[in-house]
């Protein structure tokens, strides 16, 4: 079964398939994230060691993705995706051994695994995606990750309140990275068409990241290097001003992210990645100016609003642009590479915004993003002209 769909369209059977097994993919690891804490302090460890255990899972994430990159290459995407759901699944199935020792070995396997699932889908999206609605197509493909963050942390925060217990949740993780490997391992095929080499002409032999997508991977960072002050920090934010119910702000920002990707994706393809990436920026801009001047609820509510779909805008966009730039007989180097800014935003965000917190207090925090934000900017203008223009639809 060939991954490549039609010149035009979206709705193929094996780019369903590829967004319901990362959807699975996802759903693995979001119901497990707020759980893990927990888990840890019910075997009798310490905060310090929840966050070792989520350390163990992180690193083979991030240090091995260029390498499985490679892997998808000279493989196959769509199995390496396959892989790393299995892997996911024997990850979290070693966490039903009730030793803080088997957590560790259960979170490094799971690393191993996420890293496999992101590359091999990315790889697969890009090989997926029509040239000319490749925003709208990551769109959607983001959109059907997110969306698994809505559902899922509170599923399995309901179940360990319940009766059910940690056991409980960590098979039904488990059952969702299995019941994902048939649908990424249908998508496997033997015979990648050959393409064109864009720009770059032929791969860079002997590399891990491949250089032609690091604009995308820049222009990324500087959304995902914010995210952390908005998603992870805004709760203690909001109680130094003495705010209630901050929950609002998640689930505000959760339908508007899901709903507004594969429409904002589309636009991209029409008025091309620049100006996309613009209208991202400006929107992540305008919020965290609402955030941080807030005095109330409604201007954080109005500030979530814009945060989300400036971040909704620059994720799909250069997700879109990294495949556009990617040479098509390394995608698989090229997508690993894009993918790592996720990583390094979650993780280098979260130590800035600690810091900035720490030093300069929570609403200097937010300048620090602001000026993240404003250097997205000058390395969008500095590469303006290079940057590929739209396609018009056939």
């Amino acid at each position: 079964m060939s991954i490549v769909p039609s010149a035009s369209s979206l709705a193929t059977k094996p780019f369903v398939l590829l967004c319901l097994a990362m959807f699975l993919g996802y759903a693995n690891q979001w119901v497990l994230t707020p759980i893990i804490p927990l888990y840890v302090q019910d075997l009798g460890g310490s905060a310090f060691i929840a966050g070792l255990a989520l350390l163990a899972f992180a690193v083979p994430s991030f240090t091995f993705r260029p390498f499985v990159g490679h892997v998808a290459d000279k493989w196959n995407a769509a199995g390496v995706l396959a892989i790393g759901l299995a892997l996911l699944a024997a990850g979290t199935a070693l966490i039903l051994i009730p030793l803080l020792t088997m957590l560790f070995v259960g979170n490094v396997v799971r690393g191993l695994g996420w890293a496999g699932v992101n590359t091999g889908g990315y790889t697969a999206l890009a090989s997926a995606a029509p040239a000319k609605r490749r925003g709208e197509a990551a769109g959607y493909y983001t959109s059907v990750t997110t969306s698994a963050s809505i559902v899922f942390p509170a599923l399995g925060l309901w179940l360990i309140n319940g009766t059910a217990g940690f056991h409980v949740v960590f098979l039904l993780s488990t059952v969702l990275a299995l019941l994902g490997l048939p649908v990424a391992w249908a998508l496997r095929r033997k015979d990648e068409p050959t393409e064109a080499a864009p720009l770059g002409g032929e791969p860079e032999r002997g590399r891990l990241i491949e250089r032609g997508v690091l604009l995308a991977t820049g222009l990324n960072l500087c959304s995902s290097l914010a995210t952390p002050s908005v998603m992870a920090f805004l709760p203690l934010y909001a109680r130094s001003l003495g705010i209630a119910n901050i929950g609002l702000f998640y689930v505000l920002a959760g339908i508007t992210s899901i709903v507004i990707r594969p429409l904002l994706g589309k636009k991209s393809d029409a008025i091309g990645r620049g100006p996309a990436i613009a209208i991202g920026l400006g929107a992540q801009l305008i919020g965290l100016l609402f955030i941080m001047v807030a005095q109330g609820i409604e201007v954080i509510l109005a500030g979530g609003f814009f945060v989300a779909v400036g971040m909704a805008i620059i994720s799909s966009t250069s997700t879109a642009l990294a495949m556009d730039l990617a040479n098509p007989r390394s995608r698989g180097r090229a997508m690993a590479t894009f993918s790592i800014s996720f990583q390094i935003g979650g993780g280098a965000g979260a130590i800035i915004s600690g810091a900035l917190a720490d030093f300069v207090g929570l609403r200097g925090m937010y300048v620090g993003s602001i000026i993240i934000t404003l250097a997205g900017f000058g390395l969008l203008g500095s590469a303006w002209k290079s940057l590929p223009r739209p396609q018009k639809a056939a």
